[in-house]
């Protein structure tokens, strides 16, 4: 893959860029929205992949196109480890996860960018069942 993603995100403290707040690889799991079941399920999936990532000098970000308020709200519901970070309404597109059907439904995905924003991995889904899917990504995690 030759695609960059630079995003600006908001998280509870200030800002988050990327590529210029990476300190090494990261997963982004973009979220059709706070409220998606699948979604937050796959936000669970991930946290409790910690050490696996961290074995693969990795970490994992949650990316929601709601305000930061609602990402709080969601890190305390699903007792996440992981940041949550607002994309405050811009940081899906910017990432490629476009709206679909007549511009209602927001696409989910997951994006591995290494330090500099260069995209390793990326998995965007319509149907948020299919954004996030751990043995296939167990499988690129073992590759590397």
């Amino acid at each position: 893959m030759n695609d960059t993603m630079t995003l600006s995100l908001v998280q509870g403290d200030g800002a988050f860029e990327v590529p210029g707040s990476l300190t090494q690889s990261t997963v982004f799991y973009f979220m059709r929205a706070a409220s998606c079941a699948q979604c937050n399920r796959h936000t669970r999936e991930l946290d409790a992949m910690q050490s696996e990532l961290q074995k693969h000098a990795m970490e994992a970000v949650v990316v929601i196109p709601e305000d930061i308020t609602a990402g709080e709200k969601l890190k305390k519901r699903n007792n996440l480890t992981i940041p949550v970070m607002s994309g405050h309404g811009t940081a899906h597109a910017l990432a490629g996860l476009d709206k679909k059907f007549l511009g209602l439904i927001q696409q989910s995905g997951t994006v591995v960018v290494d330090v500099t924003g260069k995209v390793l991995y990326k998995r965007i889904a319509t149907n948020p069942e299919e954004s996030f899917k751990k043995k296939e990504f167990q499988q690129y995690l073992d590759t590397l």
